[in-house]
């Protein structure tokens, strides 16, 4: 049996671990189990795959994203180590087959949705898997405390039973002391065990930037830091407009977001990360399972909704250990928009029974039926048809799933499949019989390796190329050779999928667990309004809020933040510079006031002053006016 350390020289190729991996898993290997609390880019994947290659058996990875399961099993793959993923929108008969394989043949890595861990055909099997680890990424998703609750992760403590003796990994980025307890209780640990990163970045530079011109200070920050760049945007529409701009301004820029093809998304990822585009402006969709060390600087045009959401966007910059930068920009309207969601941005009761009666009557659900029906499903579409806030139906949509009334999944863009279900010789005679069918036949069994065992890929497009026939001809023979039950054909689906967990039933019987939704509702508001310090703190470290919010302690301030190099410029300490600031700031929210009259009312020393007062005119919070009086923004 091979060690730890020879088996990442193996695989990775690193002579050795990353702090703390090392300890996580020497924890994961004399069976205790272990929760492992690693920042962004921390590594947490080499954490529980190194130790289940070097134990008999298979590893169970339990996770929530599709797009994370795919990248993970390709990359182990390419390395020689057998993996597969379970998820939404397979088709049964090859869940059935990869099910099969795991329990007889030599796969390593078994990636499921949670969703599936209660399903009878994963049951059924389980017990006849030799299990010899259970790694659960995402464990924040355990929590209802956490920002992303996924009531399926609560079945994992079913399996736990089932497997007595099986140790436990779970793994995240964000987790506050509340939700890391959480954790641990929901996934019946042994014994308290969580090794944690500090969630310090000391090459990390956070920065808020006040603005009345985010296109304007977008271009100026890309023009002073040079190097690849990471800009989110809270919708898709401003993916394409952000990028056009930097375009259009000689920065080679490229957008993406969760509704391309997968071909297009792959090539603009694969572009990004060899450095042939410099910024990709994209949504939250990107980022997850990238491993880019030279990230110079992530950019946020749009306020996220949790500290945990932009301290994990944020931290894909600089995984070099070299100097980076983490830029919020902020206009007046965003806090306007912010206090605005905290008042008002939770769906009331009765709008959430509307949401889910809408989608029912849009499905076209009758009474007394719908459980388990799945629908291809675009939620902007749906939003827009019954005139419903974008915004309020999202919330909705997540309190549905966390009741357990439906479930939504990401887009799967799954390739469409086949696998030949008509024996050698009948294949053979309904050729003969179909003289038509005959080029797309033999093609299949030309281009198809292992067609009668598994299923294979399929692009229907290159088949229409290469047969010279339109791709709708493509797709409608095979939809003939799956009716004539030659062929099994799942067509590839590229939209998010939506399921009903139960039957219709009207809508004033509809139950709702209103105590939990109330504490969600605290949960959101104290979330945004902790976003809302963050942002518009002009006084403390911004190192120190960060990590004090996830309850690490920090007794000296980063010293690199835009509130830490002010001060420093200063020459006073953090506390007496904090206070200037602070007493300007109270003053100029009164009315503006030009540094003469700031200094009668403040009776500072001039240069303190005029240091605060640089500070605050670099970082946009506030401006001359054509008097000459600093104004607030």
């Amino acid at each position: 049996m091979q060690t730890i350390h020879q088996i990442l020289k193996q695989y990775w190729g690193f002579e050795a671990f990353r702090p703390l991996q090392e300890e996580i898993i020497h924890a994961v290997m004399e069976g205790k189990d272990t929760l492992a609390l690693l920042p962004t880019g921390g590594g947490k994947s080499i954490c529980f795959q190194v130790p289940a290659l070097a134990k008999e058996g298979l590893c169970l990875v339990i996770s929530p994203l599709i797009a994370l399961m795919k990248d993970q099993v390709a990359n182990l793959n390419q390395k020689g180590i057998k993996a597969v993923a379970i998820y939404s929108g397979m088709p049964y008969s090859q869940i059935d087959a990869l099910l099969d394989n795991c329990m007889f043949g030599d796969i390593k890595f078994l990636y499921l949705s949670p969703e599936r861990l209660t399903t009878d055909d994963f049951l059924a099997r389980m017990e006849r898997m030799k299990i010899s680890l259970i790694a659960v990424d995402e464990a924040h998703c355990i929590s209802q405390w956490g920002y992303d609750f996924r009531p399926p992760y609560l079945r994992i403590a079913e399996i736990r039973e089932k497997l007595k003796g099986v140790p436990v990994i779970a793994l995240t980025a964000t987790a506050t002391l509340k939700v890391v307890d959480d954790i641990q209780e929901k996934l019946l640990f042994a014994k308290k065990n969580i090794l944690r990163k500090s969630f310090v970045r000391s090459n990390l530079s956070y920065v808020v930037r006040q603005t009345s011109n985010k296109e304007q200070a977008l271009l100026d920050i890309l023009k002073k830091v040079n190097g690849s760049s990471i800009i989110y945007v809270r919708n898709r529409k401003k993916t394409k407009q952000f990028s056009d701009l930097l375009n259009k301004n000689g920065i080679k820029s490229d957008f993406y977001h969760a509704g391309l093809m997968p071909k297009e998304r792959s090539l603009k990822q694969d572009n990004w990360v060899n450095n042939k585009t410099r910024v990709i402006c994209s949504t939250n969709a990107f980022g997850m399972g990238i491993d880019k060390p030279d990230v110079r600087t992530v950019i946020h045009m749009d306020i996220p909704e949790s500290i945990e959401a932009y301290f994990q966007e944020a931290g894909r910059a600089g995984r070099d250990e070299k100097k980076a930068y983490a830029i919020q920009l902020l206009e007046n309207g965003d806090i306007i928009e912010l206090d605005k969601k905290i008042k008002e941005g939770y769906p009331t009761i009765e709008f959430i029974k509307e949401v889910h009666e809408a989608l029912l009557t849009h499905f076209r659900i009758s009474m007394n039926s719908g459980q388990f029906e799945t629908f291809d499903f675009e939620i902007a579409a749906f939003a827009e048809q019954f005139t419903f806030p974008m915004s309020k139906v999202l919330a909705s949509i997540k309190i549905l799933e966390q009741q357990e009334l439906l479930r939504v999944t990401e887009s799967v863009f799954a390739l469409s499949k086949i696998k030949a279900i008509a024996h050698k010789d009948a294949l053979y005679k309904f050729q003969t019989d179909h003289p038509k069918a005959e080029p797309l036949i033999k093609f299949l069994l030309r281009t198809s390796e292992g067609v009668f065992e598994d299923f294979s890929t399929i692009d229907e497009e290159v088949i229409a190329q290469k047969l010279k026939i339109t791709s709708t001809e493509v797709v409608r023979q095979l939809n003939a050779l799956h009716k004539y039950r030659v062929f099994f054909y799942q067509a590839r689906k590229e939209k998010p999928q939506l399921t009903f967990l139960q039957n219709r039933v009207p809508k004033q019987d509809l139950r709702l667990d209103l105590d939990f939704i109330r504490k969600r509702k605290a949960d959101m508001e104290e979330r945004l309004q902790s976003i809302r310090h963050y942002v518009t703190d002009n006084t403390t470290c911004r190192t120190r809020l960060l990590v004090k919010y996830f309850g690490e302690p920090l007794s000296d301030n980063c010293g690199i933040c835009d509130v830490c190099v002010a001060q420093k410029k200063t020459g006073l300490s953090a506390e007496e510079f904090s206070k200037i600031v602070l007493a300007i700031e109270n003053e100029l929210r009164a009315s503006p006031l030009n540094s003469s009259a700031l200094n009668e009312k403040l009776k500072l020393k001039k240069e303190d002053l005029h240091a605060a007062i640089d500070y605050l005119l670099d970082s946009g919070k506030t401006v001359l006016t054509e008097t000459g009086k600093l104004k607030w923004l």
